[in-house]
């Protein structure tokens, strides 16, 4: 039985098209799950052993949230941005008190979520 060039064709063109799909959605779905919280107007801040937060990956400091809580609210639609401090298992309670003490003057909600 000879094989047609033509669906040996279709079926790699129809292997890579999965394979594209299956990448991108790899790449693009934790990405989507990680920003879920952002959607809803949680802004998740890290907090390190050194007492340093971070948003996004990035070093903020509190003086920088209180900006962002201050643009935020110029966008009412979206509702009250809440905080969301979460310390590393490594953090001293001490250290935690600070940072949520600093992130209370800003006015906005504080969450508090432990390793």
């Amino acid at each position: 039985m000879k094989a047609h060039p033509l669906l040996d064709g279709l079926g790699l063109a129809l292997v890579g098209a999965g394979l594209t799909v299956l990448t991108t959605a790899l790449v693009v779905v934790p990405q989507r799950i990680a920003q879920r919280p952002a959607q809803r107007g949680v802004l998740a801040l890290y907090l390190d052993p050194a007492g340093q937060l971070r948003l996004w990956n990035r070093l903020v400091r509190a003086q920088e949230v209180a900006e962002l809580l201050a643009a935020s609210k110029d966008h009412p639609q979206q509702g009250q941005a809440v905080l969301r401090l979460i310390p590393d298992a490594a953090v001293p309670w001490g250290v935690v008190r600070q940072a949520a003490a600093a992130l209370e003057t800003s006015g906005a909600p504080l969450e508090l979520q432990l390793p």
